[in-house]
């Protein structure tokens, strides 16, 4: 019998409230992945690293932005493992907030919305949902591949993650992701388990979190 691999996906914790505008250019795309957690944000990444799931993890992978990885090093240290970068599960590129605006003029929907509906949607230096989801993919079966029968963390940003996860999941007229008719919450921080058979997923679990927080 095939062995069965468990991937514990996870959106980051609350991220740190900064005032500005962010993503206008290269060098504020740098500013954004070196936001940190906000003290809330912190007290439910340790909080989350607490739950029975972390008792045996064997890798942690997390996106190159600061807040994942502070969110990733609670479970790090329970385990005694580094954490893997991999920017391929940064979020996904919005690019120039400028130009964002006039694109948000004469849509009906908020962006993210907006490139739920059309995969191929992308504003100047940002990225459409199919790039987003090539290289989360990419990255996530590369993890399947040399990590047969383990158990994996994953921890990624809401956009990149809603991406990836159209995969496997329907849009509902809310725009909420629905798994086999159960609704997925991709609230910060957010928990959510699959379990794969070689590359092929066979089921998709929301953990719930509020109860522990």
């Amino acid at each position: 019998m095939e062995k069965e691999t468990i991937v514990y996906l996870i959106r980051h914790s609350k991220q740190l409230k900064i005032n500005g505008i962010k993503n206008i250019d290269e060098n504020d795309q740098i500013n954004n992945e070196k936001i940190i957690l906000s003290v809330e944000g912190e007290n439910k990444a340790r909080k989350l690293s607490e739950r029975k799931e972390f008792n045996n993890i064997d890798i942690i992978w997390s996106s190159n932005y600061v807040r994942a990885i502070a969110t990733a090093k609670y479970i790090a240290y329970r385990n005694n493992l580094e954490i893997n970068i991999d920017s391929n599960f940064n979020e996904r590129k919005l690019g120039n907030l400028n130009n964002l605006k006039d694109i948000g003029k004469n849509k009906k929907y908020s962006y993210t919305e907006e490139q739920l509906l059309d995969e191929k949607l992308k504003n100047i230096d940002g990225e459409n949902r199919v790039e987003v989801n090539n290289r989360m993919s990419n990255s996530l079966n590369k993890i399947l591949r040399e990590n047969e029968g383990k158990n994996i963390v994953i921890v990624s940003h809401g956009a990149a993650i809603k991406f990836l996860l159209m995969n496997w999941c329907e849009l509902n007229k809310n725009f909420k992701l629905t798994y086999k008719d159960v609704i997925l919450d991709i609230t910060s921080p957010c928990l959510l388990k699959l379990t794969f058979r070689k590359d092929k997923l066979v089921s998709l679990e929301q953990e719930l979190l509020k109860d522990s927080f």
